[in-house]
C-alpha cells in the first residue's frame, strides 16, 4: 500500500467530497512527509459519525492487505479502492463488517455517506443484479 495513484485520483476525490450533499467538511489527515498512504477525515451532515477513509492504492485488495491496513483506520472507517480498474474480494467485506469497517469503490463511498451504520451498505458494485 502507499501513495501510488495517479494524481487525477485524489483530485476527483476530493473534488467530489467538496460537492457531496452529505459532506460539510473533509481534511487529510495523513502526514505528506511520513505517511505512505492517502487517509481523509470526513464530518457529515445531519448529525451522522465521521468517517475515516484509506484511499488504496491497490490493484488487488487481498485479505492481507486488511490486516495490514493503516492504524488510522478504526470501527466506522471506509477503505476506498480508489483505482477504477481494481477489485477487491468481496469474502473481505464480510471479515470488515464485523469491525464495522466498509470496503468498496467510488459509488460505494458516495452512497455510504448517506447510511448512519454505512459498514452495512450494500453498494450497486455488490448487489445480485451485477
Amino acid at each position: 500500500m502507499g501513495r501510488d495513484l495517479y494524481y487525477t485520483i485524489p483530485q476527483f476525490f476530493e473534488n467530489s467530497l467538496d460537492n457531496h450533499a452529505m459532506v460539510l467538511s473533509w481534511r487529510r489527515v495523513d502526514d505528506p512527509n511520513d505517511d505512505k498512504d492517502f487517509l481523509y477525515q470526513i464530518c457529515r451532515a445531519n448529525g451522522l459519525s465521521d468517517i475515516i477513509v484509506h484511499a488504496s492504492d491497490t490493484y488487488s485488495y487481498t485479505l492481507t492487505d486488511y490486516y495490514q491496513k493503516p492504524r488510522q483506520l478504526v470501527q466506522g472507517s471506509f477503505i476506498y479502492i480508489a483505482r477504477p480498474e481494481a477489485r477487491y474480494d468481496w469474502g473481505i467485506v464480510e471479515i470488515a463488517q464485523q469491525d464495522r469497517i466498509s470496503i468498496g469503490k467510488f459509488g460505494a463511498i458516495m452512497g455510504a455517506l448517506y447510511v448512519p451504520q454505512h459498514w452495512n451498505y450494500v453498494p450497486r458494485e455488490r448487489r445480485d443484479e451485477n
